[in-house]
Parts: structure tokens; sequence; C-alpha cells
């Protein structure tokens, strides 16, 4: 007698091999998700909170909640204002010049030539040293008795006396600016020098037997094949730089009478000077607010130079 197995009926998976595999990919993610949830949205999210309380640290004892107090204050506040056209100042002069001088920097380092790697290696310098140095280094060459930009411009006869150029308004917001421009010159270099090399030699030739000149070629082949890499060097150097309070604290601490002082120093000196943290934490969201409306349109930009590249 011949007995007939029924075949079971093949169970489905619950979860699709789709799904699992989508859900293993994003387990991957799980580390980096709470790093970034301990170290960037706790934060964010605290200092929101105490920027809706009144949190002075020598008045423990009118710690309350004031809702959007700070931030009418903040308002009414004439030196955020002073202190926002600053940066405004402070970031696209300093990054402007800084790559102006970079981009020339590049193309003078891109030829062979003998020495060429010691001369790229002297001009990585002003980026290596840390920022508090340089802004001490700067402030010696400033001083108006032993500076010696002073002794180099009366020698020259640019000037017949010494200037102070740190402790006068008209003059300091130039010093810092120009101190800043000398630190950030290395990185612009260096980035459109990476990228000049990985243009192709045979565009440059081609475009020469067809008769382009030196600004032709520079205009139409080297612009164009760089854009990419400028649009993201200059956004990323303007974001450091709004938030780069180093040599302004270091070599003016904001002053002369706010001359050069920037929503950044001023976030500083509200927190760890007037002891005001409620303030400073509106001050700092205020600002992380200006710096996503710049992200915003920076990734608009660099989205629209992938297409088109």
């Amino acid at each position: 007698m011949t007995t007939v197995s029924l075949a079971r009926p093949r169970t489905r998976p619950q979860i699709s091999w789709r799904v699992r595999k989508l859900l293993i990919g994003y387990s991957y993610l799980v580390p980096a998700a709470l790093c970034m949830l301990a170290t960037v949205v706790v934060p964010i999210m605290l200092a929101i909170k105490m920027s809706l309380y009144a949190d002075v640290l020598y008045k423990p004892q009118d710690y309350r909640f004031i809702g959007l107090g700070n931030y009418v204050r903040l308002v009414q506040d004439p030196v955020f204002w002073l202190t926002l056209w600053n940066s405004v100042v402070w970031v696209f002069g300093s990054v402007m010049l800084q790559f102006v001088f970079g981009f020339a920097a590049a193309l003078l380092l891109q030829p062979a030539f003998r020495g060429r790697t010691l001369v790229r290696t002297l001009t990585l310098l002003p980026w290596i040293i840390p920022g508090v140095v340089v802004g001490l280094i700067w402030e010696w060459l400033y001083q108006p008795n032993y500076g010696v930009i002073n002794d180099l411009l009366i020698r020259a006869g640019w000037m017949h006396e010494r200037l102070a150029w740190l402790s006068s308004p008209d003059t300091a917001m130039a010093a810092v600016v120009f101190t800043n421009v000398w630190r950030g010159i290395p990185f612009f270099a260096i980035m459109l020098l990476a990228g000049l090399q990985s243009v192709p030699d045979e565009l440059y030739e081609a475009a020469h037997v067809d008769g382009a000149g030196v600004l032709a070629r520079f205009w139409h082949i080297t612009l164009p094949l760089l854009r990419p890499i400028i649009v993201v060097a200059t956004a990323t150097r303007i974001i450091w730089t709004f938030n780069y309070a180093d040599l302004i604290f270091v070599m003016t601490g904001g002053g002369p009478a706010n001359a050069t002082q920037i929503t950044s120093t001023y976030t500083l000196l509200q927190a760890y000077s007037s002891l005001d943290f409620g303030y400073a934490g509106a001050l700092s969201v205020v600002l992380l607010l200006v710096m996503l409306a710049f992200t915003a349109l920076y990734l608009r930009v660099t989205k629209g130079v992938e297409e088109t590249g």
C-alpha cells in the first residue's frame, strides 16, 4: 500500500526581502544617527529651551520662563543689528578677497617649476597655524608703537605718523579682515589647485589650436570646469567664517566701540562675560536660522551647478 504525502503549502515570509534589505541598510545608519542626535539635535533643543528663559547666572532667583522675551529684546537691541551688519562685512569681505587671491595663487602654483613642492608647502603655513596664534601674531604686527606694519609704511613714505590700527573704529574692521584674508588664502589655493590639476591638457591644446587666447581659455574652459569646486569651497568658507570668532576675539574683543563685533563674538560675550545664557541662547538660535537659510540657498545653487555641469 502506497502512502501519498501532500505537499505543504509554502509559507510566504511576513517581511519581503526588499523590505528586509531596506531595514538592514537603515540599521547601519543608526550609530551615525545617534551621534548626530547626541551632538547636534540635543544641543540645539537645549539652546532653544535656554532662549525661552531668563537665565542669568548671577541672578538665580530671577530664573523663570519668559517665552519670546529674549527674542523681543534681541529685535530691540541695536548692538545685535550692528553685529549682524558687521558679520556681513566680515564674512563677504574676507571670503571674496580670499577667493581672488587664492585663485591667483592656484594659477601660479599650477605650472611646473623648480621648488614647486616647497612653495606649495609654504603656502599652507597660514592655514596650519592655529587661529589664536595668528591673532596674537597680527596683533603684534599692528601694534602702534613697535609694530612692524607701521614701521614699514613709514619707511616706505606711505605714512608720516604711527596709526593704532586695532584701536580706531575706522581701521579695526579692515585690519581684522586683512588678517583673515591672509589666513584663508591657502584654503582656496589648495582647493582650486586640485581642480586645476584635474582639467585635461587636451582641452587647452585644442582651444589654442582654434585660436583661443589666454583669457578665452580661462573663461570658457577653466571657470566652467571649476564651477562646482568654486561653489562648494566658497559656501563652506562662508559658513566657517560666519561662525569663526577666534581672530576678532583675540585681536580686538569686538571693539573699539563694537566696530568689529560680529554676532558670534557678541554671543560669546553675552554668555561668558555678562553670564546671560538666556539671551545668548536666543542669539545662537537666530545665528542658526541665518545659517540654515544660507545653507538652503547653497544647496539650491549647488544642485543647479551639478545639473548643468
